[in-house]
């Protein structure tokens, strides 16, 4: 035991160059684990942190899906919390496209809190080869995220993801992590957040709780006051954010969405769900903005834009806030995005009819 301790306390040069030979193989070894999708084979469960842990979930997911490749076509929804609220589940989307006409296909619902469009792009850059689907979800809080928040993706945070094209997409356009070759700053941040947790846990007695998809399910619905409330809050707080950043993240959407295509992806942009009966014609200006960006992002690279919000009667009483779905919204939602991508593959649009 002493001369290990004699061990920690040398300072020779030559010894502390071997440690840290040793060292660099073991942290590209922790690093290749979870890159490479060797960390899936323990169970999800096992490694969300909470039960609304979807960063981990979405990480897990997709890493899944890549070193395990579905023998159906896949389908995926990107997106924030709207996206993560939309749809009732995956096997059930794929249910409803089979019926409509569609090809039997497998659906996961990829979104997760505040997905930025960084977070979607080392997404898109991690899913199989296989005839694959991707419905990027926009809306104005998509719209209206930082550069730094976006750029703190090529270090893996917050999904534990690695992407080569968002590294060198964020360096042409900021200088920033020219050399951030690794995730590994996210996996320990990740790692260290796994152990308080369970650690809190453990000491407070509590047993983990599974993770849950609808985490505002057991929210009570605002009443319309609050909700009122919000969009004027919104034009006070976010309207100015967002005019000060819509740009960058329409410029972030355009790259990965011509990353999609580069990998032979197919790629889709669908506006996510906002309580028109309450916003009215409140954000006209900022969607106009938006959508028109999203139009000329999908028409550049020959994708389709779906925007069907105006098509489904979903009452205020289906929203939680202004663009959370409550369960009856999410159903009415989910099944005309069903129909609307039916048709897209019924007419070839989408790979897994052809």
């Amino acid at each position: 035991m002493s001369s290990f301790r004699r061990g920690l306390r040398n300072r020779n040069p030559l010894v502390l160059v071997a440690a840290g030979l040793l060292l660099v193989p073991a942290l590209l070894g922790i690093q290749s684990w979870f890159t490479g999708g060797g960390w899936t084979a323990i169970a999800a469960t096992h490694w969300e942190r909470n039960a609304t842990d979807d960063y981990m979930y979405v990480s897990w997911m997709t890493s899944h899906l890549k070193r395990y490749p579905p023998s159906k076509p896949l389908a995926v929804l990107l997106g924030g919390s709207s996206g993560r609220e939309a749809l009732v589940s995956g096997p059930s989307l794929a249910a409803e496209v089979r019926a409509d006409g569609g090809p039997d296909v497998v659906a996961y619902n990829l979104s997760s809190r505040m997905q930025r469009y960084a977070q979607s792009w080392a997404i898109v850059d991690n899913l199989p080869d296989t005839p694959t689907t991707v419905l990027v979800g926009v809306n104005l809080g998509r719209f209206t995220t930082s550069p730094e928040s976006n750029y703190n993706q090529v270090i893996g945070r917050e999904l534990l993801l690695k992407s080569d094209s968002l590294r060198r997409w964020v360096t042409a356009h900021s200088g920033e992590h020219r050399y951030s070759y690794t995730i590994l700053p996210g996996i320990f941040s990740a790692l260290t957040s796994y152990l308080q947790q369970k650690e809190n846990a453990w000491l407070n007695g509590k047993a983990a709780r599974s993770y849950k998809v609808h985490a505002f399910d057991a929210r009570k619905t605002l009443p319309d006051a609050r909700k009122r409330a919000l969009v004027r809050t919104w034009l006070t707080k976010y309207y100015p954010a967002f005019r000060k950043v819509h740009r960058f993240d329409g410029a972030m959407l355009d790259g990965l969405i011509a990353e999609g295509k580069r990998r032979g992806l197919d790629m889709v942009i669908v506006e996510l769900p906002w309580n028109r009966q309450i916003i009215g014609d409140a954000w006209a200006a900022a969607m106009a903005t938006a959508q028109a960006s999203s139009k000329a992002i999908a028409a550049r690279y020959g994708v389709p834009y779906l925007d069907f919000n105006d098509q489904v009667d979903i009452p205020s009483s289906d929203f939680l806030d202004l663009s959370h779905l409550r369960p009856a919204g999410r159903a009415i939602w989910q099944a005309e995005l069903a129909r609307q991508l039916a048709r897209l593959y019924d007419a070839g649009t989408l790979r897994a009819a052809r």
